[in-house]
């Protein structure tokens, strides 16, 4: 199991199978380093760059491009659109956020018939590497979903476990977060919680261990679970979060970066393909770890 971000880079490297991935946008060193370590890694990743030819050039290594298609339009939505669009076929596919505006870079996805063809719910998912944590943590939803109801929350559950059997977690440990362990029908997120959990006892989440509702202690550390009566095999052992609401999630991630070191990568998940969603400000290895995952769990 992979237990480390820069892992991730090391599998992607050793994938035996064909891999497509379209960049938006490139336009910036960092992304392109990321782009041309990857490429240089693996012969078997073909990419192809959406953006503007004179910026591209610029960010790129001398020599790389000539190797590498690139498709130019004559705005942002084109270069989404052109690099959405041409994701079909049967050969894994990874769709990559360059120096573009997240709002339109999503829009484009949001609109892609194969993206509506998919009737899942998309939802970003971060991957924290704690220092002192003894695997990796992934924590969701902090980007797209603001309020999800039940229904959405088990969508966010649905692509996260599915997510995590791609990249080799044979049995995902769910923890769905909450104020309390104890069930307070005044309470919808402790409720919803409750409901989660059952339905993933009844199979509908596939293979996966689903707990809660549980606070962040309990799902983390086994004495604060033991201590609490929770002797389920999630409790202080759990790899995945589902917290109640983006604000409570974003919180939480930043909080592990800016105050525990911690480092993160991220995806949005239930697109049909992987897509790596990072920020402007990432640096190359974020944006490096991102595209790797998503390139192992594409394959995966």
């Amino acid at each position: 199991m992979i237990n480390s971000l820069s892992e991730f880079i090391l599998e992607a490297s050793k994938l035996q199978k064909r891999v497509r991935v379209n960049c938006v946008q490139p336009h910036d060193r960092k992304t392109m380093k990321a782009i041309e370590s990857t490429a240089s890694s693996n012969g078997n990743f073909e990419f192809t760059l959406f953006g503007r030819l004179e910026e591209i050039k610029e960010a790129a290594s001398e020599g790389f491009l000539n190797t590498t298609r690139v498709v130019e339009g004559k705005s942002e939505e084109d270069n989404a659109s052109n690099a959405v669009s041409a994701l079909e076929g049967d050969t894994p596919v990874v769709l990559m956020k360059g120096d573009i505006n997240t709002t339109v870079f999503l829009r484009e996805l949001f609109k892609s018939p194969r993206v509506k063809a998919s009737g899942r719910l998309i939802s970003h998912i971060s991957c924290m590497e704690v220092p002192e944590h003894p695997r990796l943590l992934f924590i969701t939803d902090g980007t797209v979903n603001v309020a999800p109801d039940l229904k959405e929350k088990a969508e966010i559950l649905r692509n996260a476990v599915e997510f995590a059997r791609s990249i080799g977690i044979s049995e995902p440990r769910v923890a769905v977060i909450g104020i309390n362990e104890r069930v307070s029908v005044a309470n919808r997120d402790l409720v919803e919680g409750a409901v989660l959990s059952k339905m993933a006892e009844r199979g509908q989440f596939g293979v996966c261990l689903v707990d809660g509702p549980m606070p962040i202690d309990t799902a983390l550390k086994k004495e604060a679970a033991l201590k609490k009566g929770i002797t389920s095999k999630v409790g202080g052992e759990a790899d995945i979060l589902i917290c109640s609401n983006l604000e409570s999630a974003a919180n939480l991630i930043k909080g592990l970066v800016h105050l525990g070191k911690s480092k993160t990568a991220g995806l949005l998940l239930g697109a049909g393909f992987p897509v790596v969603l990072t920020s402007r400000s990432d640096n190359e290895f974020a944006k490096a770890v991102s595209l790797s995952m998503a390139l192992v769990s594409a394959v995966g």
